[in-house]
């Protein structure tokens, strides 16, 4: 049998059976331990670099969120009327949102049941598309769909089924989403029942 050395097998084969040779650093800590630290430590400073754009834009949501619902509190503050048990038609004219800085309370009535209605101020004030409601009883308005008034021989028609169920369609509406304030005083509830 014809053997052949080589001598780079023969180095490999000999450094097979040396001892195992460890390199420690001056922290006795394996270098393989310390490039994962730095792998680690690397990672976590992009990872939270890249997400510095993100924490700006929540600061400053957060900071108008606080500003909005500040400013909401203020004109809720301003809007706010004492509900009472009943308010005349006359009382409610005064109410109509065309106060002169137009913050405070605009009232209409539903069914003998009346509201505030400023959270919808940019509907019911001045200019609005609802702004004939304001400040009286809106009940006819509504179940009518309608937004022009009405002539007196309209006014002493009665309410037919179809408008008195669009009736309850908004009165439903209405009382979900605004304050109730009291009652109409001198309301026929008859005028507009199912």
């Amino acid at each position: 049998a014809l053997i052949i050395t080589c001598p780079l097998t023969q180095a490999f084969t000999s450094i097979q059976h040396l001892p195992h040779v460890r390199s420690n650093t001056n922290l006795n800590v394996e270098p393989a331990a310390i490039a994962g630290a730095v792998a680690i430590t690397g990672g976590a400073i992009a990872f939270w670099a890249s997400g510095a754009n993100d924490r700006e834009k929540q600061a400053k949501s957060a900071e108008w969120e606080a500003k909005e619902r500040e400013y909401q509190e203020q004109r809720e503050r301003l809007a706010y009327i004492e509900p009472k048990e009943l308010w005349t038609v006359e009382e409610l004219k005064a109410y109509d949102g065309s106060d002169a800085d137009e913050t405070g309370p605009v009232l209409l009535a539903v069914k003998g049941d009346v509201f505030n209605v400023w959270k919808g101020r940019n509907f019911y004030g001045p200019g609005a598309e609802y702004h004939i409601m304001a400040g009286r009883d809106a009940t006819r308005f509504l179940a009518k769909n309608k937004l022009e008034e009405e002539s007196a021989e309209e006014l002493r028609v009665e309410l037919n089924i179809a408008e008195r169920a669009n009736l309850e369609t908004w009165y439903w509406i209405i009382r979900n989403k605004y304050d109730l304030v009291g009652r109409l005083d001198g309301y026929d509830p008859k005028s507009a029942e199912m």
